[in-house]
């Protein structure tokens, strides 16, 4: 476990890489060990890679086959290469410094000489690293020349966006398969893909930590339940002691229940450890290879091969367990009354306790890295004073009123590039602010129980009455506004409790409320609110002890309850503001205390974290989405944050689809 992460060391030989070859799983080995493998275990059409144990096709050909992994060669070449090592081909008495080293030829090489050994058909398509200076300090570069399959002289140089592939100029300037085809330099199109990848291998950086500590909580809790049966044997016989030889015979009986139980529970740790281990190594490999072929590989040969890479991203989530551990049986001693009516009595009895295990955590940030992308498109400051923004409300693809600081009156419009336009100084404090289809601004307070209105001219006027004190506004596709609203600033509900979301026409008349579902109240302290794609309500609720996001429909059945992620534990307790639902059906919530914007499936099930503290967020509170598909959001710090952000495509969607 110590070595796994060290790449110039084979996996199965524990030794320096000899001829690696890396298979379709992307974990790498000796070829000999390989063979080795296949050869001890009679494998003949398949075997399992012993990291993953993906069933990895054994060729005709043989081992030979297998791609070699000229990744690795390099960085073995490189910790060899140094300044003083001398051109192999260069008259001796030239003494001229090598530049570069050709893994195939296995030779060193001065400038002029590596030009010449590019320029011949037999050399030209070799890999060479080339020496990096020592106060560089980085990974020699390793180039790699690609040439077209239908024009065997032409170096591909461009990347044919809707092949995916790589492409010479002959392809581009003549009829040919990509007749129509749309293009880009190949390094242009490398960086398309490492970008791609980039944010996958960063998220697996993130959980492999995350892993070894679970790893290492699932060992501490193997030793615990190892000593709770050593304290318990430790006392058993402390007790037996007491009694004379055939208390022995009992004393024994209750050690081997003891063992039993012990040896029952090792075993499914045990199991469970090594799987665990054997994906954290896969893992690990995986990660630092990718990273390896990201860093090294030549655009063209990134381009050919990031599709495989991502595709052997997408399948590690198959290889992570669904769940943990439940917990362990440990067996506890109870010492007997001397006074029993019989020996059993006296010596005492054994039962049975939990030993609690970790969770297992969730690779999220893979999963996200796969499914989302999402791009910082601006920032801004609304206030010099660091206060909460509670309100965002977009009235064009540019533009959004936006409220800082609770209890002002005060709301101004701001273009997402953080230039304001306008402001608004109105009679009442503003709590929400929504937009009506026509376009009207709308703006609750809890001053006078009441929602204004606002013309074109900014001049307010109600816009209705309500006999209770208004919070998040939301319109729905019916044109109706639907309003939370609490009877009193108390967030902890009483017995004599009012709390409900008010149902109100286009034209400002109340129609009615969803206050419960004709058994049991629904909200405890409806904060901000919104629509899903199919018609439901999805409502932040934030009584003290019973946070959660309700998902419900307008006959006040509830369909759903979250109250946090239960794959992992958050820093600190789930804490909900800001609520918005985009085109896909997916939730997204403000999470304040963790400083974090959750992403919930149409089912309310967790995916990710689609923003953390990572970028920048400090609890966010308002959310907003405006007719682009960006993601507003608005902080602790009077910041707001613009993102876009994109579900990537699957295998039949379509790749520019914004969120």
């Amino acid at each position: 476990m110590s070595k796994m992460n060290d790449p110039l060391q084979c996996g199965l030989c524990l030794k320096r890489h000899r001829d690696p070859r890396i298979l379709t799983c992307f974990h790498s080995f000796c070829r000999e060990c390989i063979e080795k493998l296949i050869s001890s275990k009679k494998y003949k059409v398949s075997f399992p890679c012993p990291f993953c144990q993906t069933e990895i096709g054994i060729p005709k050909a043989g081992t030979k086959a297998y791609p070699e992994n000229f990744y690795i060669r390099a960085m073995q070449a490189s910790a060899a290469f140094s300044t003083i090592s001398t051109c192999d081909t260069c008259d001796e008495t030239k003494e001229e410094s090598a530049s570069s080293r050709c893994l195939e030829c296995e030779c060193n090489y001065c400038g002029a000489c590596i030009a010449r050994h590019f320029v011949s058909d037999t050399t030209k398509k070799h890999h060479v690293i080339e020496l990096c200076k020592p106060e560089a300090k980085s990974i020699t570069n390793l180039t790699h020349k690609t040439f077209c399959d239908k024009h065997k002289n032409e170096e591909t140089t461009f990347y044919c966006m809707l092949c995916e592939i790589p492409v010479c100029k002959e392809c581009v300037s003549k009829v040919s398969d990509h007749k129509g085809h749309r293009y880009k330099s190949i390094a242009e199109g490398a960086k398309e893909k490492r970008d791609t990848i980039s944010p996958i291998i960063k998220s697996m950086h993130e959980y492999l930590p995350i892993l070894r500590e679970y790893l290492e909580e699932i060992k501490s809790s193997k030793k615990m339940l190892g000593d709770y049966a050593a304290d318990s044997i430790k006392e058993i016989k402390a007790r037996c002691q007491l009694l004379h030889d055939e208390i022995e015979k009992i004393s024994k009986s209750l050690e081997e229940q003891v063992q039993k139980n012990e040896d029952k529970e090792n075993e499914r740790l045990d199991k469970h450890v090594q799987m665990i281990e054997r994906l954290l190594k896969s893992l690990s490999y995986t990660t630092g290879s990718s990273e390896d072929i990201a860093n090294l590989a030549s655009d063209s040969e990134f381009v050919m091969i990031c599709a495989k890479l991502q595709n052997r991203f997408k399948k590690i989530n198959q290889e992570v367990p669904t769940s943990g551990l439940i917990s362990c049986e440990s067996s506890n001693f109870h010492p007997g009354d001397l006074q029993g009516k019989n020996l059993h009595e006296m010596i005492g009895y054994c039962d049975e306790s939990d030993v609690k295990m970790p969770l297992l955590p969730i690779p999220w940030g893979l999963r996200m890295a796969l499914t989302f992308e999402v791009t910082l498109v601006y920032s801004f400051k609304v206030s010099d004073a660091m206060d909460t923004i509670h309100a965002i409300a977009p009235v064009s693809e540019k533009e959004a009123w936006v409220c800082c600081g609770w209890g002002t009156n005060k709301m101004d419009l701001w273009t997402r590039e953080g230039e304001k336009k306008k402001t608004a100084t109105l009679p009442i404090q503003v709590d929400d602010i929504c937009v009506k289809p026509n376009g009207e601004i709308l703006v609750s307070s809890y001053d006078g129980k009441k929602i204004v209105k606002l013309d074109k001219d900014l001049k307010p006027s109600d816009f209705a009455q309500l006999n209770w004190y208004p919070g998040g506004m939301t319109f729905t596709k019916k044109k109706e506004l639907l309003v939370c609203a609490v009877d009193s600033y108390v967030t902890t509900r009483s017995n004599s409790s009012r709390r409900m979301v008010i149902r109100i026409k286009e034209d400002g008349t109340v129609l009615d409320q969803i206050e419960d579902n004709g058994f049991n109240e629904v909200f405890c302290a409806p904060y901000r609110l919104y629509e899903n794609m199919i018609g439901d309500i999805c409502v932040t609720d934030r009584e003290e002890t019973n946070v959660r996001v309700t998902s419900l429909t307008m006959d006040g059945v509830i369909k759903q309850t979250y109250t946090g992620p239960k794959e992992m534990v958050t820093k600190k307790p789930f804490n909900p503001f800001g609520v918005v639902s985009d085109k896909y059906g997916h939730v997204i919530v403000a999470d304040w205390s963790n400083h974090a914007v959750h992403i919930l499936d149409i089912s309310g099930q967790f995916i990710g974290f689609l923003l953390t503290e990572k970028n920048g967020i400090r609890g966010p509170n308002a959310l907003a989405l405006d007719k682009e598909g960006h993601l507003w959001v608005g902080d602790t710090k009077s910041t707001v944050w613009v993102f876009q952000y994109r579900r990537k495509a699957d295998e039949h969607g379509s790749s520019n689809s914004t969120a």
